[in-house]
């Protein structure tokens, strides 16, 4: 096991250069240049021409990529911001503990809403209960996140005055974009779950835990929810991998000073250091949730486990 992980580990470099290459490609060639941007086109154009060969934008892009890079691998230096001069993880780590607790209670959330809709579903199929939450997740999966977080401050800021539609300052705060975030990945989750247990509750192996006795509570989640569940997580660590980067447009809303509006004032202003490594940052948690995710698997399904260990044996036997 610890060896999957570790050539799970060295599969993220590739990935992380591949991505820092992409963004590096995309800030670097859009119109525009980053000293324009931050002091604005108010400034006169010696000041823009001073700033835009301080930060090196006239530099080839081919130089400019390689000295980032490099930097990176003998300091592990990703830079400073454009705009704030201050080494770009400084404000990451700063905001990154909002976007963390609002992706946390998201995917906590629409797991407490669609496992248990989900698992129903399946169990009394085609009953009201079942109709109804199909008709529901299919909506809430179809609909934009951007629409409901709008909609959300028309209700419940606008007109009734219960929830602040903007900030982060308290545990009030948090609810809207929350849930927000959730009912979408709630959606998916129910679809998946009704999908999954439809086809475990039909195998033969329950059908042979009914016939010996046991209690129907304890065919469905000893036999059929455990199995069940492999997909389910997949889709879980997938979707609070997207949570993490996904809440970009969310915090722009509520106006959340999390890394998705960092993300996006460093687009605006050309901030190439500071957008590249906010991407990575994403990239990198991502892919670590995705290894998370494969380490669960070995845990969860005892067949995969011996799969791993009967691997292990024939390697050790041919050596």
């Amino acid at each position: 096991m610890l060896k999957f992980i570790l050539k799970r580990i060295l599969l993220l470099f590739p990935v992380l250069l591949g991505v820092s290459f992409i963004v590096f490609t995309i800030m670097s060639f859009t119109p525009g240049d980053p000293a324009t941007a931050i002091l604005g086109t108010g400034a006169s154009a010696e000041d823009i021409e001073r700033l835009n060969r301080e930060l090196g934008h006239f530099d080839p892009f081919l130089v400019r990529y390689g000295n980032y890079i490099r930097g990176i691998v003998t300091e592990l230096d990703f830079g400073s911001s454009f705009r704030t001069r201050q080494p770009v993880f400084d404000e990451i780590f700063a905001r990154f503990p909002t976007t963390l607790r609002i992706a946390i209670g998201a995917i906590i959330l629409a797991i407490i809403i669609g496992i248990p809709i989900g698992v129903v579903s399946a169990v009394k199929q085609y009953s009201i209960f079942d109709i109804t939450g199909t008709v529901v997740a299919m909506f809430m999966a179809s609909v934009p996140q951007f629409w409901l977080a709008l909609m959300a401050i028309l209700v419940f800021s606008l007109h009734l005055g219960l929830l602040p539609s903007t900030g982060i300052d308290t545990y009030r705060h948090y609810i809207m974009p929350v849930v927000t975030l959730s009912l979408p990945t709630a959606a998916n989750i129910i679809r998946l779950t009704r999908t999954t247990m439809l086809e475990i509750i039909r195998q033969d192996y329950i059908r042979t835990a009914r016939a010996k006795g046991a209690s129907e509570f304890n065919v469905i989640m000893k036999h059929g929810f455990r199995n069940a569940m492999m997909p389910v997580i997949t889709t879980i660590g997938i979707n609070f991998g997207f949570l993490l980067g996904g809440t970009v447009l969310i915090e722009a809303i509520f106006a959340i000073p999390g890394v998705g509006t960092l993300t996006i004032n460093s687009i605006r202003t050309m901030d190439i250091p500071q957008t590249t490594a906010s991407v990575l940052f994403l990239a990198f948690i991502y892919v670590i949730m995705m290894l998370v995710v494969d380490v669960l698997y070995a845990y969860i399904d005892p067949r995969i486990r011996s799969k791993y260990m009967t691997q292990k044996k024939v390697k050790t036997v041919g050596a």
